[in-house]
């Protein structure tokens, strides 16, 4: 079985070193990709979408080892795979709730003072919509800290009755925030709109 190696020591330590460096690379790809997926949303379904793609993109450049058809069939899906994150998150179910019910408690934040503040607010019918919607983002991750966004939206910061609700929804919000794992693909332009530094989209 080791023959190969005793006819050709050499070669084979050759082939060894190449062989865990493309698997050491092909680790490293992933490990970057997967941050881009899970930035979009993507969880581990998506992972493992990436993880095929890196595999198939690597046979893909043996020789010989396919048609030239599917070659080239593979290469296309492998490239779209590295370099549209986005559309394995779609393809692999859509982004997480964890992730969409943070962007949306965080957005109708900065939406409530684009457009006017609380007491202005209340009658914005995009505000009430996108908030009777965050009923269908709740799972026991999310549920507490959607609960928090709907109790203290209209709040007036002023008012020191909700300020105990205000510091649970930070803490909600910030635990949300640590369980993605990544900087969402959303959040330096919430900031910004949150700073008043770019017009609302």
């Amino acid at each position: 079985m080791l023959d190969w190696i005793t006819a050709d020591p050499g070669g084979a330590l050759v082939k060894i070193i190449g062989a865990i460096a493309i698997v050491a690379m092909s680790i490293a790809v992933w490990i970057q990709l997967d941050k881009r997926t899970r930035a979009n949303g993507g969880g581990v379904l998506a992972g493992g979408v990436l993880g095929v793609g890196i595999a198939l993109l690597v046979v893909s450049l043996i020789p010989g080892l396919f048609p030239f058809e599917i070659g080239i069939t593979v290469l296309f899906l492998a490239f779209v795979v590295l370099y549209r994150p986005d559309v394995v998150v779609r393809a692999t179910g859509g982004p997480r709730k964890e992730w969409m019910a943070l962007h949306e408690g965080r957005e109708l934040a900065v939406l409530v003072w684009e457009r006017g503040g609380p007491r202005a607010a209340r009658s914005d019918a995009e505000i009430q919509s996108r908030l009777a919607g965050l009923s269908k983002l709740e799972t026991p991750a999310t549920r507490e800290y959607l609960s928090l966004v709907r109790q203290t939206l209209f709040s007036d910061p002023g008012d020191p009755a909700l300020d105990s609700a205000r510091a649970q929804l930070a803490a909600a919000d910030a635990a949300l925030r640590e369980s993605l794992g990544v900087r969402p693909v959303w959040e330096r332009s919430l900031e910004r709109r949150a700073r008043g530094e770019a017009p609302a989209e």
